[in-house]
């Protein structure tokens, strides 16, 4: 079963959202779609989505967990709220990517379960926020009326995001 469209919506909001609270001034999320390309998957089933930044920037161990786990987050949040009829599944691409990158730097499953866990916490207290939560909930609302949101319309959704000038 793959995830209705308001989760999918939610996850991809989450991923734009915490990719620019992370890259900060340095970048800009220039497009996020529900109608990506990229191969993600949840629970082995395809499915379609994207938050693409306007350059490639380097980020640390840190930075990457948190933008890579951010849509996985984003959906616990929503879900905390909108229980599904079903088992939940979780987005194995995202998962498999920070998990990869995780072992290939800290190259120990402790450290990285330790690592993860800090992510995890870091994510839910952002998502927790009152400033960064609603920019969540409004972005989605926005793909799910236009499936694609970008340019001028997607700076001014994340301008009330704090460190923005929207604060």
């Amino acid at each position: 079963m793959i995830p209705e469209p308001a989760r999918l919506a939610i996850h991809q909001a989450g991923h734009a959202v915490v990719q620019t609270l992370v890259g900060g001034r340095r970048s800009a999320v220039r497009r996020v779609s529900l109608a990506g390309e990229h191969g993600a998957a949840w629970g082995g089933l395809p499915a379609a989505g994207e938050a693409l930044l306007d350059q490639e920037i380097l980020f640390g161990l840190y930075e990457f967990g948190l933008v890579t786990l951010a849509g996985i987050a984003a959906e616990e949040r929503y879900l905390a709220n909108s229980p599904p009829a079903a088992e939940p599944v979780v987005a194995l691409s995202d998962l498999a990517a920070w998990q990869e990158q995780a072992w290939r730097v800290l190259g120990d499953e402790a450290r990285v379960a330790l690592v993860s866990r800090n992510v995890m916490r870091r994510l839910e207290e952002w998502l927790a926020d009152g400033a960064i939560w609603p920019v969540v909930e409004r972005l989605a609302a926005e793909l799910l009326l236009r499936e694609t949101v970008e340019g001028a319309e997607l700076q001014q959704l994340l301008a009330s995001l704090p460190g923005r000038g929207g604060e």
